[in-house]
């Protein structure tokens, strides 16, 4: 019992020997905890528990009184009213307060036990147990295979099925033995198990055959996951490891390359300005507004990527509503980023993380010393290259595709990768039945390999100049450690 309610029971008790009445009220003014009075809604309550738990019986009932009115009090078998007699206290419920419950004689037996059926005592059989039946052949068992997966192996499949069952089973066994994740074997095997079920679900059964489906469908997802899988580790897109696919065939790298493309094609569609620059400058924008509808660029930022005719592409894009900005003003800031409205960009999403790395990717490639001084188209057209690349450099792209996002004729396109050969961004380039064929400089591969493991270009940058540090570190220490001689041998002597 807490202290609050031994005070409250100790002033009823009180009451209750001296013959008198309490109120609530009085029982209000007790001391609680925080010293302060319990209040008239504490007294109530705790009134109340004490005479639920059968330690106080109280005239009229709680419900029926008010704070004044006066309570005549019946604690364990004394009453605040003279010669009334022993009031009968109602019986305590609670199973925590013993010593009020009626005594039961050492012999009797409680009522709650006395419908109880008696436990019978164990009885020992005599009779011996029935031998069990001997099993018959189990599934399979010609080839020891009994459960393939969670299919039980029925008996009279055809030799054939069940050795390639049999074979598949033994083959997932040994890669998980090996302790090495190979996906090319797991797509194999998985590749196995969907023609092996589906050669299963087409022998007639009478049961299981809905199961055998089910499970060829899911071991054909399997599959296709396990490929999506593999290449993503390769880089490529998933669909050139398809089944069908064909086997030269050129695949773009994915991971940041998708964004990217998706923005370069954005842009060649909607076609924002009729000049490259414009065109060039719409991407920035594109990129840095995608999301927010704002685009912060600086004096500096605008004519790095515009160069002498920044003035004329923002006039062209304000004039076609596609960017929202004072020109002077955005010419005149230095260092305070302006907000530029890009209501052309509403058409256009992209998540928080790839418009980050999509944007950075850009900005890096248009700001190279190979291309920083070169016209927007030839710029333009290194993007266009570079992002339809494959993971060792070699690049496809629609000559329709680079026209409409350098607003060029085809001719200019071709004109333009020639000047990329010509500044070593590309070794080659080429056309082909409408198709720009080329491939990417050995120094510019960091570019696909950011976008194959949308990676920043300046991480993959500082990585190779820390392992070629460290390359260059091990060659001097070798050459600085001198060899040893060979001893001549000795002369024999005479």
């Amino acid at each position: 019992m807490a202290p609050v309610e031994l005070r409250v029971f100790a002033l009823f008790a009180a009451a209750a020997a001296a013959g008198q009445s309490v109120t609530i009220r009085e029982v209000a003014g007790l001391a609680g905890p925080n010293g302060r009075t319990i209040g008239s809604r504490s007294a109530m309550s705790i009134a109340g528990d004490l005479v639920d738990s059968g330690l106080l019986a109280l005239s009229p009932p709680l419900a029926s009184v008010g704070l004044d009115a006066p309570i005549e009090v019946s604690v364990a078998g004394r009453s605040t009213t003279e010669g009334a007699g022993k009031p009968v206290l109602p019986r305590p419920m609670s199973p925590t307060m013993p010593e009020l419950r009626e005594p039961v004689a050492p012999g009797a037996v409680p009522e709650q036990a006395r419908g109880a059926r008696p436990v019978p005592e164990p009885r020992l059989s005599k009779e011996a147990r029935r031998p069990r039946e001997p099993k018959g052949a189990r599934d399979g068992e010609q080839t020891g295979l009994r459960r393939f997966g969670v299919l039980t192996v029925p008996p009279g499949l055809p030799d054939a099925l069940l050795a390639e069952l049999s074979s598949i089973v033994e083959g997932f066994r040994a890669h998980q033995a090996s302790g090495v994740a190979d996906l090319t074997v797991v797509a194999e095997l998985t590749k196995r198990k969907a023609a092996a079920l589906a050669v299963w679900a087409e022998v007639p059964y009478p049961l299981g055959t809905g199961l055998v489906r089910a499970e060829a469908e899911r071991a054909r997802r399997a599959h296709e996951t396990t490929l999506q899988q593999l290449a993503q580790q390769r880089g490529i897109p998933w669909e050139s490891a398809r089944p069908g696919a064909e086997p030269g065939g050129h695949w773009a790298v994915s991971g940041l390359g998708e964004p990217v493309r998706g923005a370069l094609n954005y842009i060649g569609r909607t076609a924002p300005g009729t000049a490259p620059v414009a065109r060039l400058l719409a991407l920035v924008c594109l990129l840095r507004g995608v999301g927010t509808g704002v685009a912060n660029l600086t004096g500096p930022d605008l004519r790095g990527v515009c160069g002498k005719e920044a003035e004329s592409a923002v006039g062209e894009l304000t004039a076609s509503g596609w960017l929202s900005v004072d020109v002077e003003d955005l010419l005149a800031t230095e260092e305070d980023p302006i907000g530029c409205g890009v209501p052309g960009a509403e058409g256009f999403t992209l998540g928080k993380l790839p418009r980050t790395r999509s944007s950075g990717w850009v900005a890096r490639v248009i700001a190279h010393k190979k291309l920083r001084k070169q016209p927007a188209r030839v710029r333009l057209a290194a993007l266009g290259i570079t992002s339809h690349c494959d993971a060792h450099g070699a690049a496809r792209a629609e000559l329709d595709f680079l026209a409409g996002l350098t607003a060029s004729t085809p001719e200019e396109v071709v004109a333009a990768a020639e000047v990329l050969v010509a500044e070593g961004w590309l070794t080659e380039a080429h056309v082909e039945e409408g198709m720009l064929h080329a491939r990417l400089g050995p120094d510019q591969l960091i570019f696909v390999e950011a976008l194959r493991t949308n990676t920043p270009v300046q991480t993959l940058q500082a990585a190779a100049k820390a392992a070629a540090a460290a390359a260059a570190a091990e060659t001097a220490e070798a050459e600085s450690v001198p060899q040893e001689q060979p001893t001549p041998p000795a002369e024999p002597t005479t």
